[in-house]
């Protein structure tokens, strides 16, 4: 064999190195060649993402080559001995190349936005649906909130982005309901748009997963759309499976207003303090006032601090009256002092106590001037009128086991204050206790909300059926308050026990529903009954029924402007529970002609409903700011059956008006005007004026 020149292999081994060379060095220079990278080398660096729905699915990916590969490496049968072999230098970035780049990444960009703009709204279905029907309006741009501002380039006003408003006309299109098997809702279908992930929150039983994300045409055609509505129905009445759509979830209609900065900044400066009248005596901590309270003190525990407060406020009256009852005149000027006295412990407890400093057995302090001569009445009289202790037996267990509450159970003892009926049926303090059950409600019923009250007096119950003597009953009752039936219920029970054993133990009973009528007429009824007593009918002193009807009218001004009629009728000799002794009778809150000042003795009809029947007609007008009253009435009664039963001698008509006006925040004024005529009996009149301080 002969061998080759080693010059001929030398020169063809060059040859191939120069070759190789000149194709390495076009392939840097040109770095998008297809020859140069493989296919397999590119990448998709910004897919189109196929779940969302602001996409649009008709744009293809834009791709972009990978970096070049690192040059070539030699290999360990061309390297040098002991050589160290290092691999090649990243090629150096071009700064305007990159520039470019991203320049047209953010043009593409915003022609793909621009046509995923273009194609909203969807293609309205055109077949009908179960759901409302969405019209979209013509795009809107946002309001312009920020002209006053220069923009810095044109660019800047495309920041203000566009808003569509949608109008929903409600249009319901009932889907048949064959007769199908219930199927079993684990959590019920979704029907929002498919998310990248499979069993996420927006899961469903496997008959519901073809519903997930479905288009309209899709979910209309779908086999088990009835079959979905029947069972939804089953659970909720007039409830159906509705399709997605694109539009659901869309912004709501925005209407622009313009800026107005003193009324956001009125908002929070705009205020001003409003003058009050504050209590004569203010310890400790005041009473409703501004600025951060000190923290309470865990005297009693740590859940019910100790947040001492005492007050002593009320008010005081002095009035001149010029009237005639029954035949005689009765001029005075007559002074009253309320005097309220509370000391706070905790947010629960309290103690309270009232006193009338001026007067005595409902007889005033007063110069009396009836007859020839000026005469100056002393009646003071500094007797407790009321105190009790107030509570929550809840709250205090919780300061015994160191716990918050772990019940409700308001409660009170004493010499304790109760009003019931708008104090129609109650308005006394009794030497006693009462316990309430706070509001609850109760399914079976069908009532909204209830409360119930008990209550024990073993003293100082003041009633006419005991000739007034606070020491000869004591009584044990309980009051229901119910919001239920489309109004209001109070009911009522109580019975009283003659301590002094002459028969004149009886049982009260009331019952009282108030309600609105056709939106203009606000109504309550009222039935009191008494029962029980012994003896002849003569000589009961608490045996009948009493009617009542209260009425207003609803007006266009219904705060202002308030006519009101209210009627009776009583059988026998109805009473109340206990009156105090300047509380008036059981038919003071009929009118203003029934209701006596408790100051001048000013007089008025026959208010005790024995054997009678009779109304009040009359307008109340208050101001706007409701600082001055004004109400004018008319009222009439009549007696029947056996005249020994009624307190009126015959047919009473009077006519009377009231004018009160807040001199400022602490002084009222107030006026009254009424004369009545009388059959068979004297006529009457009255007329007074009075100041009232409260403080």
């Amino acid at each position: 064999m002969r061998r080759i020149p080693r010059t001929l292999i030398a020169s063809a081994w060059l040859v191939c190195v120069l070759a190789g060379t000149k194709q390495a060095v076009l392939a840097q220079q040109n770095p998008h060649t297809n020859n140069a990278i493989p296919a397999s080398q590119f990448t998709i660096l910004r897919p189109i993402s196929t779940w969302s729905s602001d996409t649009n699915p008709n744009s293809q990916p834009r791709v972009f080559p990978l970096p070049p590969p690192p040059k070539h490496v030699p290999s360990s049968a061309t390297a040098k001995p002991n050589e160290t072999r290092k691999l090649p230098a990243p090629p150096v970035a071009n700064p305007k190349r990159q520039q470019q780049d991203f320049l047209e990444d953010m043009q593409q960009d915003s022609l793909l936005e621009q046509r995923e703009q273009e194609l909203i709204p969807y293609p309205r279905p055109d077949f009908p649906t179960p759901s409302e029907r969405v019209v979209p309006l013509p795009v809107q741009r946002a309001p312009e909130d920020f002209t006053f501002f220069e923009p810095e380039s044109p660019n800047d006003l495309n920041l203000l982005e566009p808003r569509r408003i949608f109008q929903l006309p409600k249009v319901d299109v009932p889907l048949p309901l064959p007769s199908l098997p219930q199927l079993n809702l684990e959590r019920g279908p979704s029907l929002s748009a498919p998310m990248p992930w499979h069993n996420g929150p927006y899961s469903a039983s496997p008959q519901f997963q073809s519903l997930i994300g479905c288009s309209p045409v899709s979910f209309q055609h779908s086999s088990i759309t009835n079959a979905a509505c029947a069972s939804e129905r089953e659970v909720i009445p007039q409830s159906c499976l509705v399709p997605y759509q694109p539009t659901d979830f869309a912004p709501l209609p925005y209407v622009a207003q313009p800026l107005d900065p003193q009324r956001e900044i009125a908002t929070y400066y705009g205020k001003s303090a409003v003058d009050t009248q504050r209590p004569w005596v203010e310890w400790w901590r005041p009473f409703y006032t501004g600025g951060m309270y000190e923290p309470g003190v865990p005297v009693f525990s740590d859940v019910n601090l100790l947040t001492p407060s005492f007050l002593v406020y009320g008010d005081y009256r002095t009035g001149v009256g010029v009237h005639s009852d029954k035949g005689q005149p009765v001029r005075s000027w007559a002074h009253r002092l309320n005097l309220d006295m509370d000391l706070r412990l905790t947010g629960t407890e309290r103690f309270h106590l009232f006193t009338g400093p001026l007067d005595h057995n409902n007889r005033f302090t007063r110069l009396d001037f009836s007859k020839d001569k000026a005469v100056f009445e002393e009646e003071l009289d500094f007797q407790i009128e009321t105190a009790f202790f107030e509570g929550d037996l809840g709250a205090i267990t919780g300061s015994w086991i160191g716990d918050d509450a772990p019940f409700d159970l308001p409660f009170t003892c004493g010499l304790v204050p109760l009003l019931y009926q708008n104090g129609i049926w109650m308005e006394d303090a009794i030497a006693g206790f009462a316990f309430g059950a706070p509001w609850k409600h109760s399914k079976a019923l069908n009532w909204a909300n209830y409360e119930a009250t008990f209550f024990a007096g073993f003293n100082q119950v003041t009633s006419p059926a005991f000739n007034n003597d606070n020491n000869a009953a004591a009584v044990y009752g309980t009051a229901w308050f119910i919001e239920a039936y489309n109004g209001y219920i109070e009911t009522d029970y109580a019975y009283l026990d003659d301590l002094d054993g002459q028969g004149r133990s009886y049982h009260n009973a009331a019952i009282a529903y108030t309600r609105r009528y056709f939106g203009r007429i606000s109504n309550s009824v009222r039935l009191i009954g008494n029962v029980g007593q012994s003896g002849s009918a003569i000589n009961r002193s608490a045996d009948g029924a009493l009617l009542l009807f209260e009425n207003s009218l609803i007006s266009a001004q219904p705060s202002t402007f308030v006519p009101y009629w209210n009627c009776f009728v009583g059988s026998g000799r109805p009473q109340s529970v206990a009156r105090a002794a300047g509380s008036g009778e059981i038919l003071r809150n009929t009118g203003i002609n029934f209701e006596t000042d408790g100051l001048t003795n000013y007089p008025t009809l026959n208010a005790s409903g024995s054997n009678s029947y009779g109304g009040a007609f009359g307008l109340q007008i208050l101001s706007a700011d409701f600082r001055k009253q004004w109400v004018t009435e008319f009222a009439a009664l009549d007696t029947y059956g056996d005249p020994a039963l009624s307190a009126a001698a015959g047919a009473e008509y009077a006519l009377g008006t009231r004018y009160q006006t807040a001199l400022n925040n602490r002084l009222i004024w107030r006026v009254d005007l009424m004369n009545g005529w009388f059959d068979n009996a004297p006529d009457i009149y009255g007329t007074r004026s009075e100041i009232r301080w409260k403080f």
